[in-house]
């Protein structure tokens, strides 16, 4: 008797624990939202810089270039706490949210998916701020054969993982 009793509580507790998920969903939301905001005023304060000084050169095109990248990059960290935060609502929570169709998360699979997608997205990013800034050191060769064996890698385990027919 006392098995079912303690069975029900722990059923009870675990099917409702699963909303303790809302506070990572929340906090990431919430980061993404703040790396959004800081994006656009980023935007912003670029547009201002460029306007203030004026000056129209190879220099200014290759700072303008690489201040773009940048904010990029910051938007695209924004975007992975989003996928993260909704990934985790559509599983935890509700699926009861309409999200586009690559944004429809069944399993931790297709949030691990849709996360490295936007992951080397956003390396290869990082890469070409650095590139657009390179100075013609050879440091940078380490940071792109990292970046591409972080991509191989990457690669490697999608396919190795994919179903088998």
């Amino acid at each position: 008797m006392s098995a079912t009793i303690g069975s029900v509580v722990i059923r009870s507790i675990l099917g409702t624990s699963r909303f303790l998920i809302i506070l990572a969903v929340l906090g990431t939301f919430l980061a993404s939202a703040t790396l959004q905001v800081f994006g656009l005023l980023r935007v912003f304060a670029v547009i201002g810089e460029l306007i203030r000084v004026g000056e129209v050169s190879s220099a200014a095109s290759k700072s303008l270039i690489a201040d773009t990248v940048s904010i990029i990059d910051i938007f695209l960290i924004g975007t992975v706490l989003f996928v993260i935060s909704a990934g985790l609502y559509e599983l935890f929570v509700s699926r009861d949210v309409e999200m586009p169709g690559w944004l429809k998360i069944e399993s931790l699979d297709d949030l691990k998916n849709n996360l490295t997608e936007v992951i080397v997205v956003a390396l290869l990013v990082a890469f070409l701020g650095q590139a657009v800034e390179w100075t013609g050191d050879v440091a940078i060769l380490g940071l792109g054969l990292a970046i591409a064996a972080v991509v191989v890698a990457v690669a490697v385990l999608t396919w190795a993982s994919r179903p088998r027919e």
